[in-house]
């Protein structure tokens, strides 16, 4: 069974229109055996009123007998779910049939031209949005997937967390029982002879781990940072995904309005933490004081 990935981004109605509204995104590569292996970007975008593409283009590289990656062709991917409302921006899934892969190690890249301001760059406008995987075809490996995307508004002069990165009801999972981790990496500019070129840019001062990432913002606007999550396997990397990312730093996140379908849940506890969201809330294994939001409204209650 395929696995979905989510995703969200804008129509083309000129390459530079579109791509201006990227906010962030993750590629990841799914194994379900040997012989079926799916590719699935997700994106995030400021809606603007600009409907999502049916398909987008991933280049696909492969590594030769010298260690270098070369470009040998493309895979399109396919919308999945419809677009999902978050935090005020969309949210969208792209997948690619199944792929039949040698055993050698790949490199899949979406890039787009281009950023939009960025706060905390002096090049965004004439950089390229770049987001990878690194993905090493050996049986029973897939990449680790986003459950839920990262919180994209952030309070100014406020301690702002994210957690658990990894673990139940975490933002990020890993599914093979292999070592990862995260750690913040360059806001890219573009991809060229096999390098990833990071733009010029000032990086956010960010707390990065695997049981966190925390910030505290001074200054109010849109600000830009990479992520690089590898995964490992009895001590040798297998993986690595070079995401990027956008935040939002507001005079409060009290009162944001999130669009939610119906049948839809989520939970966050009273630190404002995500906890769990989708359509069957795992009461059971909750307990204490939460705040639950659908497409009714919000209400805070008490778990036993």
């Amino acid at each position: 069974m395929k696995k979905m990935m989510m995703v969200a981004l804008a129509t083309l109605m000129t390459i530079n229109t579109w791509a201006s509204h990227l906010l962030g995104g993750m590629v990841g590569v799914f194994q379900t055996n040997q012989d079926s292996t799916t590719v699935g970007v997700w994106l995030i975008t400021d809606p603007q009123g600009i409907s999502a593409p049916n398909t987008i283009t991933v280049e696909r590289w492969e590594m030769n007998s010298v260690g270098w990656y070369v470009q040998n062709g493309t895979v399109t991917l396919t919308q999945g779910t419809t677009p999902i409302s978050f935090q005020g921006y969309n949210l969208v899934n792209y997948n690619s049939a199944y792929l039949d892969l040698d055993s050698n190690k790949y490199r899949f890249i979406y890039k787009n031209c281009c950023w939009g301001m960025i706060n905390n760059s002096q090049s965004s406008m004439n950089s390229e949005f770049v987001i990878s995987a690194d993905y090493w075809h050996i049986p029973n490996n897939s990449t680790p997937s986003a459950r839920v995307p990262f919180i994209i508004n952030q309070q100014i002069n406020t301690r702002n967390t994210m957690k658990p990165i990894w673990g139940w009801n975490s933002f990020l999972n890993e599914d093979d029982n292999d070592m990862v981790t995260i750690s913040q990496g360059d806001l890219y500019s573009g991809y060229a002879n096999g390098v990833f070129v990071p733009q010029a840019f000032t990086q956010l001062s960010m707390s990065v781990s695997n049981d966190s990432i925390s910030w505290i913002p001074n200054m109010l606007g849109k600000y830009a940072t990479g992520f690089v999550i590898e995964d490992y396997r009895n001590g040798q990397l297998i993986g690595t995904q070079r995401a990027q990312w956008t935040f939002m730093v507001l005079n409060s996140t009290v009162g944001i309005e999130e669009n939610i379908k119906p049948g839809w849940n989520k939970i966050y506890d009273w630190n404002g933490n995500l906890i769990y969201e989708g359509a069957r809330v795992p009461w059971r294994n909750l307990h204490g004081f939460y705040i639950h939001i659908t497409s009714e409204g919000a209400e805070k209650l008490f778990v036993d």
